[in-house]
C-alpha cells in the first residue's frame, strides 16, 4: 500500500491460537496509524487537570512539556513524525509511526547519529584543542557538545505553540518550519538545549505577539541521511535526510490544525544545511512536487557541489561499506550491521579525505535530485508555488570552512581536485577555475595569498552564488538580506534569529535575556519582527518594529541593476539601511552555473530537454548518456 510518506506495508501473520478479537483490534490500530490524515477519528485535543495540555493523534496522545508564562507559549516535545530509520527502514522512505500507548510526556526523543566536522576552521594557538574545535563547530551553524544522546531512532519534531492557539485552535495561525544546520552530517533541533536557545521558537513567538507556531524537526544526516551513488539508487534511498523533511512538512499538513495551525501558511525556515534543503526542496523531481510551504526564510544556503554518481559518490558509498564492515555485500548488509558498527564507519567516513570537505551530502539521484539546483534553476525546473521569500547571507561566509593547510599553488590545485570528479580535470574545468582564481604570482592577480583565493572560490561555490541562484528564479518575489554584523561569520545570525528576551536558564532561579550584549536585545527584536511579519504576511513590513533602536526601516524587494542585486537589505552594528549586494554579482556565479554545466555533461548525467549550454569547455558527446531516472 502507497502512503504519503513512502512505502508502507504490514505483513498479516496468522495463528490458529489468535481469536478473532485480536485481529480486530490489530486492525483498528492500523487503520488508524495509516489513514490517520484523512480520517478524523480520534483526534482530538484535551485539557488536563494539571494545566498541560495532551495533543491526540492516531497513533499516540502527546503531552505538552512546559508552559512559558512570560509567552503563554505550551511546548510539546518529541512528537514522532515517523517510524524508526532503523532495520529495514535504514535508507528507505520514512514510514509513518506506529501506535504508541498511554500518553507520552515528550521525555524522550534522541538527536540523530552524527559526526564531528573535519578539522579546525579558526586558526591560531587553541584553535585545535577541544574547546577550540566546539567553538568552530558552534561558529559553523553546528551547536556543539551535544547534550543528548545520539540514535537511529531520532525523527521526532517539537511544536511551541501560542495558548491562545490551544484554547481555539480555529484560529487558524501561520506556521514556520525550522531545519537546523550543521554541513549535512551535525545539528538536531534541540541540540544545544538548555544551555543556548538554538532552536527555541519562544522568542520568535512573543516577536509575532503570539500570532504564529513554530515546529523544528529532526532529519537523518551524514552517511544515514545522505549516502548516494549507483548502487544506493538500485537497493536504497539517496537523500534520505531530505525524504525526512518532507515527511514532517507533510506532518504538519496533516496534523497542525489540531493546535490552530494554518496548513496553507506554511514558512519553511532554514540556516546553512537547512537552507541548503530548503533550496533542494525547490526542485524536487524537476520542481514538480509540492514543496508543501507556501513562505520561505533561506539564510545562508551551503551545500558541496557533488556529479558523479557512478564514480566519486558511488566509491564514497564503497568506501563506507568498507568500513561498516560490509564490503561487496551492499545495502542489505548495512541494514543488519549493528548501531555500533555504523555509527563508527559513519565518523571515520567524515573525518578522513580532504581538509574543507565532506564525504556526503545532497546529491543528484536521477530523482528527488535530478541535477545540480543551479542547473534545474537555470533550465527553469522549479517550483513556482511559493509566493515570497527572504533570501539571505553574512558578510563573511567562508572563513570558518576554509583549509588551514593550503598554502601553495600546488595546494590550492590538490584541494580543487578534490572537489571535482576526476574526469573534469581530463576535461579542463580544474584549469578554468584556476584560471579564474589566479595564482598570487600569476599576471594581473587580484591575489596575494592562497587563503584569499580560496576564500572567493568557496564563498562562490558553495555559499553567496546560491542567493543569487535563488534570486533569480524568484525575481519579484523575494526580498534579500546581509548580515553584517561583526564579526560577518557564517551562522552568527542565529543570534538574533532566535533571541529571546525571557530565557530561562534556571540561573539565580529567573529568566534571564540572552544573550547579554548592551543593544543587541533591541536589534533582534526589530531582526525578528521583519521575520515574524514575513511569516505572517509574507511581507516583512507589515508588522516590522518602528519604534525601537535601532528601528526597523522600510524593506523593499530586491531588484536587478546590471551585474548587481540592490535594493538589499543590510543589517549591521548600526542598524538597517538599504544597499546593493556585491557579493552575488550575476558575472561571478554564472561562472559557476558554467562549471556545474560542464562538469554535468562530460559526465553525461543531464537530464535529457534540461541541458544547459556552457562556454567553459568543449562537450564532444552525449551529455545526457550517463543519466537514468
Amino acid at each position: 500500500m502507497r502512503h504519503q510518506y513512502g512505502i508502507f506495508s504490514t505483513q498479516c501473520q496468522s495463528a490458529l491460537a489468535d481469536t478473532m478479537i485480536k485481529l480486530l483490534i490489530s486492525f483498528g490500530l492500523w487503520t488508524a496509524a495509516t489513514f490517520a490524515a484523512s480520517s478524523p477519528l480520534g483526534v482530538k485535543f484535551d485539557k488536563r487537570a494539571d494545566g498541560l495540555p495532551t495533543l491526540t493523534l492516531p497513533y499516540a496522545t502527546y503531552r505538552a512539556k512546559s508552559f512559558n508564562s512570560n509567552g503563554d507559549i505550551y511546548v510539546f516535545k518529541n512528537i514522532r513524525f515517523a517510524a524508526p530509520p532503523v532495520g529495514n527502514l535504514r535508507w528507505a522512505k520514512p514510514a509513518p509511526p506506529t501506535p504508541e500507548p498511554g500518553i507520552q510526556d515528550g521525555s524522550y526523543g534522541p538527536v540523530c547519529v552524527q559526526a564531528p566536522i573535519k578539522g579546525p576552521q579558526l586558526e591560531g594557538p587553541g584553535a585545535d584543542s577541544p574547546v577550540g574545535e566546539a567553538l568552530n563547530q558552534f561558529l559553523a551553524g553546528i551547536p556543539v557538545p551535544s547534550l543528548q544522546k545520539a540514535s537511529e531512532d531520532c525523527l521526532f519534531l517539537d511544536i511551541y505553540v501560542p495558548k491562545k492557539a490551544i484554547d481555539d485552535p480555529s484560529l487558524k495561525l501561520p506556521v514556520i518550519s525550522w531545519f537546523y544546520g550543521g554541513a549535512y552530517i551535525f545539528g538536531a533541533k534541540d541540540q544545544a538545549e538548555p544551555v543556548l536557545p538554538f532552536y527555541d521558537g519562544t522568542g520568535l513567538l512573543q516577536a509575532s505577539g503570539s500570532n504564529t507556531i513554530f515546529v523544528a524537526s529532526n532529519y537523518r544526516m551524514g552517511a544515514y541521511g545522505f549516502l548516494a551513488g549507483t548502487t544506493m539508487e538500485k537497493s536504497g534511498l539517496p537523500n534520505a535526510g531530505l525524504y525526512d523533511q518532507r515527511a514532517a512538512l507533510q506532518w504538519i499538513q496533516d496534523y497542525i490544525g489540531l493546535v490552530g495551525g494554518d496548513k496553507s501558511q506554511v514558512s519553511a525556515w532554514g540556516l546553512s544545511a537547512g537552507a541548503g534543503s530548503i533550496l533542494h526542496q525547490l526542485v524536487a523531481f524537476g520542481g514538480t512536487q509540492d514543496p508543501l510551504f507556501s513562505r520561505a526564510v533561506v539564510q545562508s544556503p551551503a551545500f558541496q557541489f557533488t556529479f558523479d554518481r557512478k564514480g566519486t559518490l558511488e566509491q564514497t558509498f564503497q568506501n563506507f561499506t568498507a568500513l561498516a564492515g560490509c564490503a561487496g555485500q551492499g545495502v542489505a548488509c548495512l541494514r543488519a550491521a549493528s548501531a555500533e558498527t555504523l555509527d563508527k564507519a559513519n565518523t571515520k567516513l567524515n573525518t578522513e579525505g580532504t581538509m574543507g570537505t565532506f564525504a556526503v551530502g545532497p546529491s543528484p539521484d536521477g530523482n528527488l535530485i535530478r541535477q545540480s539546483p543551479s542547473l534545474e534553476f537555470a533550465s527553469g525546473n522549479f517550483n513556482k508555488l511559493p509566493t515570497s521569500f527572504i533570501f539571505s547571507h553574512v558578510t563573511n561566509e567562508p572563513d570558518l570552512f576554509l583549509p588551514p593547510d593550503v598554502q601553495t599553488d600546488a595546494e590550492f590545485s590538490t584541494y580543487v581536485d578534490a572537489i571535482l570528479p576526476p574526469y573534469a580535470k581530463t576535461g579542463g574545468v580544474n584549469a578554468a577555475v584556476e584560471a579564474r582564481y589566479p595564482p598570487t604570482k600569476a599576471p594581473h592577480t587580484n591575489y596575494t595569498t592562497q587563503r584569499a583565493r580560496l576564500h572567493d572560490l568557496l564563498n562562490e561555490a558553495s555559499f553567496a552564488c546560491n542567493v543569487r541562484y535563488l534570486s533569480d528564479a524568484y525575481a519579484g518575489k523575494n526580498y534579500n538580506l546581509q548580515y553584517a554584523v561583526t564579526p560577518g561569520l557564517h551562522a552568527t545570525d542565529l543570534l538574533p534569529t532566535f533571541y529571546n528576551l525571557n530565557l530561562n536558564l534556571g540561573l539565580f532561579g529567573r529568566d534571564v535575556p540572552f544573550p547579554v550584549i548592551p543593544g543587541f536585545g533591541s536589534f533582534s527584536q526589530a531582526y525578528q519582527s521583519y521575520l515574524t511579519s514575513h511569516a505572517r504576511t509574507g511581507d516583512p513590513n507589515r508588522y516590522k518594529k518602528t519604534l525601537n533602536l535601532p528601528p526597523a526601516i522600510t524593506w523593499p524587494k530586491a531588484r536587478e541593476e546590471g551585474d548587481r542585486t540592490v535594493d538589499l537589505l543590510n543589517a549591521g552594528n548600526l542598524g538597517f539601511r538599504v544597499v546593493g549586494d556585491d557579493q552575488t554579482l550575476r558575472s561571478r556565479c554564472g561562472f559557476w552555473v558554467d562549471v556545474a554545466a560542464a562538469v554535468t555533461g562530460l559526465g553525461g548525467y543531464a537530464p535529457p530537454g534540461s541541458v544547459v549550454t556552457q562556454g567553459l569547455v568543449p562537450v564532444t558527446g552525449d551529455p545526457s548518456a550517463n543519466y537514468t531516472a
